[in-house]
């Protein structure tokens, strides 16, 4: 009944709804995609602990890729295998986080399994590492970080953010991927790493066209995934630039979004109410 092998999705606000599960009809479609043998990634800023973890709270199965740090690392879940590793060079990290503290703002480095930051008694530090099964560093200058970290993740109000992100792309702009996953976070990655590149990634590792890939997000680090896959779609709750970038907009991530436009390619049925 369908022509994609790969199905991929951001998580807030997209595969979750307001409540953080998933809406009846996405579950149906997870299982007719798992029966017709089409691939889903999971593509987030969050680390791949995280994914993992939250893979496992929502039961979405055993046979997934994770796409996290916006795709700077792509895992096989159901091997272990590293599909892609793109660390942002260690000199380049280093300024990004000098300038970033010269602004005031807080930085984190999510590494591997650890979330290493200068200071542990911020309010979102535990709520980050809580919420993607990390285990706190505090270290006494993240400047002097040794390893090069696949993700420098910038914590601020928009409005102190925007000064940085002005600063960064006019001086860094063509050797970093900068983009807003939520009103508080900005998040860096290496030159032409993205979501996008993860879908890449993984297509080029199994064989995949772009065509046969499907897409769903909402927010500003989803633009290039949107725009890479062969059917991207962006969700109604999404901001203007998602949508822009998408081939259709779906309807919200509370009103069955995602099943509305998986319906049509897997053999399931909307539940009663969508």
């Amino acid at each position: 009944m369908t022509d994609y092998r790969l199905a991929a999705f951001d998580m807030d606000g997209t595969l979750l709804d307001s409540t953080r599960d998933l809406q009846p009809g996405t579950r149906r479609a997870f299982d007719a995609m798992h029966a017709a043998g089409t691939r889903i990634m999971l593509a987030s800023g969050r680390p791949i602990p995280g994914l993992a973890m939250l893979a496992r709270k929502l039961g979405l199965g055993e046979n997934l890729v994770f796409a996290g740090m916006n795709g700077s690392v792509v895992v096989d879940q159901a091997t272990g295998e590293e599909i892609a590793r793109h660390p942002l060079p260690a000199d380049i990290a280093k300024d990004l986080i000098a300038r970033a503290q010269a602004h005031g703002i807080m930085v984190m480095l999510p590494h591997g399994d650890e979330l290493i930051v200068e200071d542990a008694t911020h309010p979102r530090v535990q709520y980050e590492a809580n919420g993607n099964d990390l285990t706190v560093r505090v270290v006494d200058s993240l400047v002097e970080f040794q390893e090069a970290p696949t993700k420098v993740l910038f914590c601020a109000e928009l409005p102190d953010l925007a000064p940085l992100h002005e600063e960064l792309m006019r001086d860094l702009g063509g050797r970093i991927e900068l983009a807003y996953s939520s009103h508080i976070y900005m998040e860096a990655t290496a030159a032409g790493v993205d979501k996008g590149s993860a879908i890449t990634d993984l297509c080029e590792a199994n064989g995949i066209t772009l065509d046969q890939v499907i897409a769903f997000g909402d927010n500003g680090n989803d633009v290039n995934m949107l725009r890479t896959a062969g059917l991207g779609v962006a969700m109604a709750n999404g901001i203007p630039d998602a949508r822009e970038a998408a081939d259709v907009v779906t309807t919200s991530n509370d009103d069955e979004g995602i099943a509305r436009i998986l319906v049509q390619h897997f053999d399931f049925e909307l539940p009663p109410t969508a």
